[in-house]
């Protein structure tokens, strides 16, 4: 696998020879260890929680989806192999932050090479499935792990709500990979459909089928022959409807099971939002459920256009040769077909895995990517070509992040330290609008 390129590091001593010592705040180095250390990272936890109508009044089926990067475990060398001991539980709270229940699973986790502790694995996903009341939640994750005695924890959020209380309720909608009625020996059984969930809800050129799964409660007329009208509307990132679709859905009884199937092959990248409306002429009402969903091309090569293809090229400059800049930026507004060959062969000189479909490297380079965009600022430019980004993305996430936001006699200011390559970074919010500037390395 290719190394990060070394002029960064000639751009490094740069910047240390300009800036010298830095200011007399240095002293405050030394204060206790910022306790943020110890909360998931989101980015290394997909969780995706979805409500149902449960089997009796005032239960509500509560599924959550969640799947836990290797990164977050720490794995020791067991032989040829690498082993990571743990303990995750899970706990609800409600509102008022009284523990309503728990569950808590020890186990471990095996992986071949040193590339694999450092990735996503899909196979991994897990369902936690229990039924409450309507109500206000968190649902709370601790990872503990075995060997380090070191917790890590993540809270989400969920509201409840009763689908028993109205004559007309649709559940929360569920993103899918595939809903299918053929027997399948992946994905869940739901009324009679196989799901495969979706957990990021994320979808992009290389998989544009986007497919969902409803629940629709009624409490109309056992006999009646009046059909369900409901309607989809999909809204993209600006807010404009760009789809809408009409369909009459037969009635299935008190409880009906449906899905959908949408292409997005034509739907940029953004965040986007999906709208069902159903109307129930024999009670006279009309019900609503909105979601989000994802239309992501950096996670996948985008080869198939060239729509992002300098914005790629500049991405690159991080890790990339020059020749291999040189050789992409001619290919700017050359043919689709020949930029495809050449990201494709980029990625491919510096996938770990040659062997397999996926490129660990290149997921985890886009994962850093996003995180930058969605966490460092930098005026009005995207967040990966900020200081904090280029650092982050290069070298991944900190050790450990001080911060010192409330010190009279300085900016505000962080220290980032990689205990790995023994390096800490200073950045300073000169401005005080938030934008961090590296400020200096020792």
């Amino acid at each position: 696998m290719y190394q990060y390129n070394h002029t960064f590091w000639v751009w490094i001593g740069i910047i240390v020879g300009l800036v010298g010592q830095p200011s007399s705040a240095r002293a405050q180095f030394a204060l206790p260890e910022n306790t943020e250390r110890d909360v998931i990272d989101p980015i290394y936890a997909i969780v995706d929680i979805m409500t149902a109508r449960g089997n009796v009044i005032d239960s509500t089926r509560i599924d959550c989806y969640y799947r836990l990067s290797n990164e977050l475990f720490n794995f020791i060398k067991s032989g040829e192999k690498f082993v990571s001991h743990y303990e995750l539980s899970l706990l609800v709270n409600d509102d008022k932050g009284y523990q309503i229940l728990a569950e808590t699973v020890r186990d471990s986790i095996t992986v071949d090479t040193e590339v694999e502790t450092q990735m996503m694995d899909n196979s991994r996903a897990k369902m936690f499935t229990t039924y409450l009341p309507p109500g206000k939640y968190d649902l709370e994750f601790k990872l503990y792990d075995i060997d380090t005695d070191r917790q890590l924890d993540m809270v989400r959020s969920f509201k409840v709500p009763d689908y028993f209380k109205k004559k007309l309720s649709i559940s929360d909608i569920q993103f899918a990979g595939l809903v299918t009625s053929e027997p399948s020996t992946i994905g869940l059984n739901k009324r009679g459909l196989t799901v495969v969930p979706n957990l990021t809800r994320s979808y992009g050129e290389e998989h544009t089928e986007l497919y969902i799964y409803y629940e629709i409660y009624t409490e109309a007329k056992a006999d009646t022959k009046k059909a369900l009208k409901t309607t989809y509307k999909i809204k993209s990132p600006t807010g404009r409807i760009i789809l809408t679709h009409e369909e009459e859905l037969e009635r299935q009884g008190p409880v009906g099971a449906y899905s959908m199937r949408f292409d997005t092959e034509d739907f940029s990248q953004g965040r986007y939002s999906l709208e069902i409306e159903v109307e129930d002429k024999d009670v006279r009402k009309t019900a609503k459920s909105k979601a989000d969903f994802y239309i992501n091309w950096q996670y996948l090569l985008p080869l198939t256009t060239a729509k992002h293809f300098k914005e790629i090229v500049d991405q690159l400059e991080y890790i990339a040769e020059r020749d291999e800049i040189e050789l992409l930026k001619k290919l700017k507004e050359g043919p689709g077909d020949e930029q495809h060959i050449a990201l494709y062969d980029f990625w491919k000189r510096r996938d770990p895995t040659p062997e397999t479909d996926q490129n660990e490297f290149m997921i985890m380079y886009y994962r850093r990517i996003e995180y930058a965009n969605s966490n460092f600022r930098m005026g009005l430019g995207k967040g990966w070509r900020s200081d904090q980004g280029r650092i982050y993305i290069i070298f991944g996430p900190p050790n450990e992040v001080e911060r010192f936001t409330f010190e009279s006699a300085t900016n505000p200011y962080q220290v980032w330290h990689y205990n790995n390559i023994s390096r800490r970074f200073v950045f300073v919010d000169f401005d005080g609008y938030g934008r961090y500037q590296l400020y200096r390395v020792y």
